[in-house]
Order: structure tokens, then sequence, then C-alpha cells
């Protein structure tokens, strides 16, 4: 049986990226007087397949729609004309902010992120770099990040992100492995970044966030970005033109929890329609189900997820298309969190699984006044039902919380939540345009609903395959177009995806398959538990058995105590026979994974033993 199908039918429009056949459109719409800016697209028509639709940055604010269309009329065949109409971006709310919760004055309006996008296109264009060309952005976040991208992307160039706490080691591996052309930074990571583009012969600038307050000395060259905001910008210069199915957008690196870090080859159209998927998804099944709600448009949208993770970034995009004033937190802060929470009077919330944590369990959040919550969205990692629900019980404000399911070898996502019949624990449902299958781990047989095994996807989003590994791109995407995800899961018998977990992570005692995320979210119910993490550890009878490490919140809490509340609910062979040991805190990647190899190794050490794993 089938499980799901491609839904197509649920996109209200698909919107395509510039092609060649559109370029006389475009040099023609650029010859008004009051146009400054222009790209035509195609948009999906029952009749004629697709018909063109100009996105417009006009100079005149009273030029109207039917101004443009009458103009490219008279001078294009009939099958040219802009039968899908006309959307002028400048319109758009330019006056809208992207505003810094720790520092207010650090604040920009969306008309100067489009005249610095162009104009670090420029300075880009003025340096060599042009179509193909890798520039990384290792940067905390901030409002910066958007033009950076964007001036990138019309320049023909790929971003690939980079956490700004990357250690000289980790820099030199990604800046090797991509051969970046540019790379941006903050000062304080300067230092770092200059000794690992040491004797790197294809970086030829460094651009820096901060004042440089120091002679540069590396034979790399640094400049502030002020400078570069200067470039003037030639808003009417020839547009580069993209291969929207070949040429690179994005090339964010694997997280290197389950393995080596590789780049992720994300094109113009695997983005391009994964952001439209995702916005035709949240208008139909969530926007119009959440009543009484400020419209996004009016207002504020809150940012705390590290820009340069495929799931932060995707945000960026989204909260610029949906209008909204944006805020973000430059450096993650428990207190700035929940202040910029009350102050903005915030409404959804896009988070990772720690930060859901930390809303549930918390003393600090008790402090703010977060009633105008009512949408939580969770990704990155699974989030239980139990984690769920006590964060309900703790603020009934909430309507709804919606998990989606995703990676960076998607693009963003592929399900999310229709807050309809989902329950809590499920990814929600296929996003447009996409398929997903159920197969066995051993025999690759399509499994029924409510069966367990890999959960297997294709669409247009799926990536391209990883950078310069050919091989480890074929083990990943099979001859049909299927991405392997390595998560287990199942469909129920109403097309919601629930995913198990990691299938490298999975627990084998005596044969039995033990997932730690269904112990974790048992544990962190306990409410003497502020945190937990499961892995398996070697044991001569059973072969491996699981071990949580617990993090407590009440101080009196004993390993049998935990021991007893997990025997109580779950099956023998699921029990805690590696123990229970109490640490500080449990090592998470950015995203909000739980880095078990670093536990692992940690239990390697105490029993003098190898890993089961370093992937």
């Amino acid at each position: 049986m089938k499980l799901s199908i491609s839904k197509i039918q649920d996109l209200h429009e698909t919107w395509l990226l510039v092609t060649q056949k559109r370029k006389l459109s475009v040099h023609l719409l650029l010859s008004h007087p009051s146009i400054q800016d222009v790209a035509v697209i195609g948009i999906h028509d029952k009749v004629s397949g697709e018909v063109p639709k100009a996105l417009v940055v006009r100079t005149d604010p009273n030029q109207t729609q039917k101004d443009v269309t009458d103009f490219v009329k008279d001078k294009v065949t009939v099958h040219k004309q802009l039968k899908g109409g006309v959307v002028f971006l400048d319109s758009r709310h330019p006056e809208r902010f992207y505003v810094n919760a720790q520092n207010e004055s650090d604040s920009v309006t969306f008309g100067q992120l489009y005249l610095y996008s162009h104009a670090v296109a420029a300075f880009l264009k003025s340096w060599g770099f042009g179509k193909g060309d890798i520039a990384c952005a290792t940067l905390p976040n901030c409002w910066e990040f958007v033009p950076i991208f964007t001036g990138i992307a019309l320049q023909g160039g790929a971003v690939s992100g980079i956490s700004s706490l990357f250690t000289e080691y980790e820099l030199r591996r990604q800046f090797e492995d991509c051969s970046c052309k540019v790379v941006f930074c903050v000062e304080s990571n300067l230092d770092r970044v200059q000794k690992a583009l040491n004797k790197m012969p294809f970086t030829k600038i460094v651009c820096v966030m901060d004042p440089l307050s120091k002679a540069n000395l590396n034979s790399v060259p640094a400049i502030p970005i002020s400078e570069v905001f200067k470039t003037e910008p030639n808003l009417r210069t020839e547009h580069v033109v993209i291969n929207a199915a070949k040429d690179l957008l994005l090339l964010p690196y694997s997280s290197g929890t389950t393995g080596t870090p590789k780049g992720v080859m994300v094109s113009h159209q695997n983005f391009g329609t994964m952001i439209n998927m995702a916005q035709a998804h949240a208008q139909h099944y969530i926007g119009a189900q959440l009543e009484d709600q400020t419209t996004e448009t009016e207002s504020y949208g809150l940012l705390v997820l590290p820009f340069y993770h495929v799931f932060g970034f995707g945000m960026i995009v989204l909260k610029l298309l949906n209008g909204q004033t944006t805020v973000f937190l430059k450096q993650f802060d428990q207190n700035d969190f929940c202040k910029a929470i009350e102050k903005y009077k915030i409404t959804t919330l896009q988070l990772v699984p720690p930060l859901v944590l930390f809303l549930a369990k918390s003393p600090i959040a008790d402090k703010y006044d977060l009633s105008s919550l009512k949408f939580i969205q969770t990704g990155a990692a699974p989030t239980g039902k139990d984690l769920c629900d006590e964060l309900l019980r703790r603020f009934p404000n909430i309507a709804y919380i919606g998990q989606g399911f995703g990676m960076s070898e998607l693009s963003l996502a592929s399900h999310s939540s229709t807050l309809n019949d989902s329950g809590f624990g499920a990814c929600g449902k296929l996003l447009p345009n996409m398929e997903c299958k159920i197969v066995n781990i051993e025999t690759r047989e399509e499994l029924p609903s409510g069966k367990r095994g890999e959960i297997m996807l294709r669409g247009p989003n799926v990536m391209l395959g990883y950078w310069k590994r050919p091989e480890e791109t074929a083990e990943t995407i099979d001859n049909d177009g299927w991405l392997k995800t390595g998560d287990i899961g199942y469909v129920d018998n109403k097309g919601f995806l629930f995913v198990v977990d990691r299938l490298k992570e999975l627990i084998k005692v005596k044969g039995f398959q033990v997932a730690p995320a269904e112990l974790e979210d048992f544990l962190i119910s306990h409410p003497g538990i502020r945190d937990c993490a499961v892995v398996g550890v070697p044991d001569e009878i059973s072969g491996e058995v699981p071990k949580a490490f617990v993090v407590k919140a009440d101080d009196s809490l004993t390993e049998e105590q935990i021991k007893d509340f997990v025997k109580k609910r779950v099956a023998h062979y699921k029990q805690l026979k590696g123990g229970v040991e109490f640490v500080s805190e449990i090592p998470k990647s950015p995203a909000g994974k739980i880095l078990r190899r670093m536990l692992r190794d940690k239990v390697a050490e105490k029993e003098n033993v190898r890993p089961k794993s370093k992937l």
C-alpha cells in the first residue's frame, strides 16, 4: 500500500526562478523609467501551464499594476504578457525593521537591507567573486547576515554558514573543503579565521563585522563590513543568469554528530521550492486555524535559532516574506529570550527541544509574562508528548505545539504540523510536492501504515548531493531520487509522521531495538529531572543495555528512584540496566541535537573499552 502521494494540488501557487526565456521581459521592464529592478517568474496556470508574473521595485509609488502590464502588453506577443500579474516588492513594508532585542539601536529597515544587498553584490564583483564561487559566513545572529546572503546570491555565488564559536581546526576544515573565496566574520574570531586561512590561495578577502582595532598583518586582507556597505550599488546592473536546478545557493554542512561534516549542495530551485512549499502549507493549515491572533504582517517575529543553521536560515527568509518586523537575539540568553517574548508580545515561536524544555521546566520563565504565546513549532530533534503536556500545563495560553521533520539534506523540511488531529508527538503531514515511504531496514520493502522502518523522502527540495563526495551521495540518494534519512518512524492511517529515533542510535538489547528518544520522553516527565539523555553501553549478556545521563531538578533524586520510575512504564529490555549517571548538563549541538557520541566516549573512557560507533 502506498503510504503517501505527491501533493502538488495543495500548492495554491508555484513560484519558479528566473530563466533565460524570461530575460527579454526583464530587459523590457527595466527600460521603464519608474522601474528600478525586476524579476520575472512563472506561476501555475490551469490553461497555459505557466504564465509570467513580474516582481517589481518601483521608483514612483503612484505607479500601478495596470501601468506595468499595459507597458508590456503592446511590445510582446500574447504568451509573454504578464498574465500572472505584478507584485511591487518595494511596497511590501520597506519601513519594517530587523531589531536586535539586546541592543535596539542595532536595527535596520527592510528598505536598507535591499540597498545593502546590492552593495554587497557590487563589492564582491569588484573582487572577482562570481557565479559558482563560495563565501563562508562565520557570524553570530545579526541583521547583516541578510544582505550578506542576498548579495552573495545576486552575484551567483553560494553561502556556507559556520558557527562563530568554531575552533581554528574546525574553520580550516570547512574553508579547505569548500575552497571559499570570501569569508565574513566578527573581530572576536578574526585571529582564528586568518590562522585557519593560512596558505589557502583560493581566499581573496575577509570582511569583518566590527571596526578593525588592529593592523591587518595577514596575507589575506581584512576590511570592515561598513566599507562594504558603502559600495555604490548598481541597481540596474546586468543580472547574473542562474541555472535554478543546478547552481548552488547554499552549502550548509551537516552537523557531524552522526559522521564527518559534509557540505550539502542546495540549489536555487531546492531552496526556492522549499520556501514556497512551507508558505503554502502554513497559510492553508496553520494561519487559517489560529483564530483571534494578530496577523503576521502586523506582528513581531522572534528569531533565536542560529542563522547559519538551515532551520534558522529558513526562518529568516520566511519572516522576511511574511513582512514581519523581526526581533533577534545576537547571543542567546534565557532572561533576554523571555524579555523579548514579553515586550514584543510574541505569538509564534520556532524552537528546538532544549528551548521547549527550558520553557517547560525553568523557574526563570515564571518571572515574565508569556501569555501572548499561542503557537510553538519545534524541529531539529523529536519533542516528546510528555514534554509537550508539561509545557501546556504551565502555559495554558499556548493553543498548539506543532512539530516538523527536516534535515539539511531537505533544504529545510518535508513535514509540518497541521494543527488538526495530529496529537502531540507527530511531525505533521507531508508538505506540498513531497513523497514519503517507510521501508524495512533490512529488506528495503515498503511497509504499510503503522509499521516502523526507515523514513524515505522524495521531492524538489532534496539536495543535489554532498559536496565533492559522489560515493556518499550515492549511498544517501538512490537511483529513483529517494533520500535515505537514517531516521526510524512510521506513518499512521491519517497520514501523520511519527519519528522514533535515529537508525544509528538504536540500542540493540538481545536483538530487541530500543529507541533512546522513547526513554528520554519518559524520563523528562519526572518532576525531579531537568534534562536527560540515553545511550547504549556494552553488556556481555545482552550486547548492549540502556544507560541514562540525568541532570537533576531535585537534589534528593536517586538512581534507584529513576530506575523504578522507568521500570513501571517500559518492557524489561528497555529498562536502565546500564545504570544512571548524574551530570551537570547534557552535551548538545547548536541545533539542539544530543551529542550521544560524547556520552558514549565518556562511557568508553570509564570502562576502558572502545565506543560502539563514532557515527
